[in-house]
């Protein structure tokens, strides 16, 4: 039975390897998880407070069903792919497809305000030197996440190509929130992509186009630099809002790490606006949750707010160029209410940062961390899969 209570910081980090089709892929996450899933849906205060009730309303349903369309047109797999975890989990799927809408239905229908307890954080610093090449990132999310997520291992094999761009085999690993798809945090997969995301507030939003988690998702699959590319530029149907995507492929022979920032097309074009910024070696990079070249509005005062905060913490270090040097920097406590990672012990606070990943691109490893970098040792040191 689900309490719906919110529990101390556990010092756990799940893991579930998996293989099979998208759909039991899919189950066996929602299996797995099923009590976290039913927990988180009970304690989002997002869903229940904004999502759920203006789903209730004719507009709104017209909305989620028109998103849910295009989203099946493009990548039906991944539809499947989340109804499994419905299945699993024994819970309603539209509650899991209304939290990857996130905050599209409320924008699209002017619901004012806009959810208060949108999540604010998450900060990745990428470390590009010849000795030292790291991808090092905090997962700030609202406090009902806390201890609500997993790391799931998943190898797919379908029989024929599924979606817009044909994908037989996809072998992967992730940090995902309690019945979220893979791809939206943390990620890397057997073709040598790392990436990681930084949740974006763009005032302007497009129902009807692509959820950023489903992009990410499809980036999951992506096998080359150029590939990444195309599938965040979503040809045909673009990006429904944005997102920061840092990313590397291990092969490179440039050894190029990426910054891209996606945002739906200003002009309504069918594909989404990036600006990509190359990191390349002998260079590091800091992105957080605030467009840093676009020229876009962004809705969530919080989230700049602590975006600036994080990002003169950062300015007042040297460059990074050590996993030392990152986990200090990924564990920084000052910076008052908007420090880099957030603890704060009352279960008042909106947002904690639940987790760290440090990617380790020579060596081929990710460590985990449930609690602070800069004080504790990683949960575990996994190999990156690598074909």
């Amino acid at each position: 039975m689900s309490s719906g209570k919110i529990l101390p910081r556990r010092q756990a980090v799940p893991v579930l390897y998996t293989r099979g089709t998208h759909y039991e892929v899919g189950f066996d996450m929602g299996r797995t998880f099923g009590s976290m899933i039913k927990n988180f849906l009970i304690l989002s205060k997002p869903l229940n407070e904004t999502y759920l009730p203006l789903y209730q309303s004719p507009k709104g349903r017209q909305i989620y069903n028109e998103t849910l369309g295009s989203v099946k047109d493009s990548f039906p797999q991944y539809v499947r792919e989340l109804e499994g975890v419905a299945d699993g989990a024994e819970v309603e799927f539209h509650k899991l497809f209304l939290l990857h809408l996130d905050e599209i239905l409320p924008q699209a229908l002017k619901h004012q305000p806009r959810s208060k307890n949108q999540p604010t954080g998450c900060s990745t610093i990428i470390v590009n030197q010849r000795n030292c090449r790291l991808l090092g990132h905090t997962e700030d999310a609202l406090t009902e996440t806390l201890n609500h997520y997993y790391f799931v291992v998943a190898h797919i094999i379908s029989d024929k190509p599924q979606g817009k761009y044909n994908v037989k085999e996809e072998h992967f690993m992730s940090l995902c929130y309690a019945g979220h798809l893979p791809g939206y945090t943390m990620s890397q997969n057997h073709h040598g992509l790392v990436f990681s995301i930084n949740t974006i507030s763009a005032e302007l939003l497009r129902s009807g186009r692509t959820p950023r988690h489903f992009i990410t998702r499809a980036l999951l699959a992506t096998s080359n630099v150029d590939d990444a590319f195309r599938v965040l530029k979503d040809a045909g149907v673009g990006a429904a809002d944005a997102c920061s995507v840092n990313f590397t492929f291990l092969a490179d022979p440039r050894q190029m790490c990426y910054n891209v920032e996606m945002a739906p097309s200003p002009e309504r074009k069918n594909e989404s606006y990036l600006n990509i910024k190359e990191v390349p070696l002998g260079e590091h990079n800091y992105h957080v949750n605030q467009f840093d070249r676009i020229r876009q509005e962004q809705a969530n005062d919080l989230m700049i707010s602590s975006s600036i905060s994080r990002m003169k913490t950062f300015g007042a270090y040297n460059p990074p160029m050590s996993e030392q040097d990152v986990r200090h920097m990924l564990g920084d406590v000052s910076g008052g209410v908007y420090c880099v990672w957030r603890e704060n012990n009352s279960c008042d606070e909106v947002v904690k940062t639940i987790a760290v990943g440090i990617f380790d691109l020579s060596a081929r490893t990710i460590s985990l961390y449930s609690d602070n970098p800069s004080e504790t040792e990683p949960h575990c040191r996994l190999p990156l899969l690598y074909k």
